[in-house]
C-alpha cells in the first residue's frame, strides 16, 4: 500500500515537486490505543523500488494517532495510510491510496 501525492510538494531547500510517492510504517503502542506512523517520501515509485534515498519534505505533522480497534478496524496499514492521507489533504495536496 502506498500514497501517490500530487500538488505543490515543498522539499527542504525550497524545491517544489508536482508529485511524489510515499510509504508508511507504523508501530502500535503497548496499550494498543495509539499508533505511531512514519512516512517516507520518494521522488517516484521507481525510486522506492530501486531503493534510492528518501526525499525530505517540509511537512511535519502529528505522527502519533489515537487508535481504537473497535471503531478503526484491525488493518493498521490501512489506518496509517488513511491518517497520513488526511493530514496531507489538509495541507491542500491530492492523495490517492494505491496498491491495495
Amino acid at each position: 500500500m502506498a500514497l501517490e501525492i500530487t500538488g505543490n510538494i515543498e522539499l527542504q531547500g525550497g524545491i517544489i515537486l508536482s508529485s511524489c510517492y510515499a510509504r508508511t510504517t507504523f508501530n502500535l503502542n503497548v496499550d494498543g490505543d495509539k499508533v505511531f506512523i512514519n512516512t517516507d517520501y520518494y521522488a517516484t515509485k521507481e525510486a522506492y523500488e530501486n531503493k534510492e534515498g528518501v526525499i525530505n519534505t517540509n511537512y511535519y505533522f502529528q505522527s502519533l494517532f489515537d487508535y481504537d480497534r473497535t471503531t478503526d478496524g484491525s488493518d493498521l496499514l490501512q489506518f496509517s495510510n488513511e491518517k497520513i492521507k488526511s493530514e496531507l489533504e489538509a495541507l491542500g495536496l491530492s492523495v490517492v491510496i494505491t496498491e491495495l
